[in-house]
């Protein structure tokens, strides 16, 4: 998605705020950050899917706790911590960063989707309890039923190796 090569991607981090509705308000830095990944995303815009179940996430749980997703793509990585700060409001920290490349150039379909043993719902379901998200809530968040998020839960940690949610966390952590 990012136009930008490698060397010209600088670690930096930003800030915005998004509302109940589910738009956010950011400055330039913030905005910058976010298209990178999200293409046409602008201050006042509807958030994309994953920030909007990341704040949503923030808005369910205790106020102050952090919620955080992680994304990468060909030479850089995005980190997003949401926490819940009241009235309906989010704030969400923003950090880039380049990731280092090893061996050839980078292949334009990401390794880490190529290889992935986890398919997308799993991949999904994996990333909200490794948030700390309980099953219910993760169904609820992606609209299946609990028992649907057990048995994901049961073919993720059979294909990841692990035996629990905090094996899985720590795994993910380390990717």
């Amino acid at each position: 998605m990012g136009t930008m090569n490698e060397r010209s991607i600088a670690s930096r981090g930003a800030a915005a705020l998004s509302d109940l509705g589910g738009n956010i308000r950011c400055d330039r830095q913030a905005e910058e950050i976010l298209q990178a990944f999200w293409g046409e995303i602008r201050d006042g815009a509807q958030l994309p899917p994953e920030l909007r179940g990341l704040m949503e996430g923030a808005q369910l749980g205790p106020p102050g706790v952090r919620r955080s997703l992680v994304m990468e793509q060909p030479g850089e990585r995005l980190r997003v911590e949401a926490t819940a700060v009241g009235r309906g409001r989010t704030h969400l920290r923003l950090w880039r960063e380049p990731l280092k490349q090893v061996g050839a150039a980078p292949d334009p379909t990401p390794a880490a989707k190529t290889n992935d043993p986890l398919t997308q719902r799993e991949r999904e379901v994996a990333l909200l309890v490794a948030e700390g998200l309980r099953s219910i809530e993760v169904a609820e968040r992606l609209g299946i039923a609990s028992q649907t998020v057990k048995s994901h839960l049961k073919a993720i940690f059979d294909k990841m190796g692990v035996r629990n949610r905090v094996e899985l966390a720590r795994l993910l952590q380390q990717q």
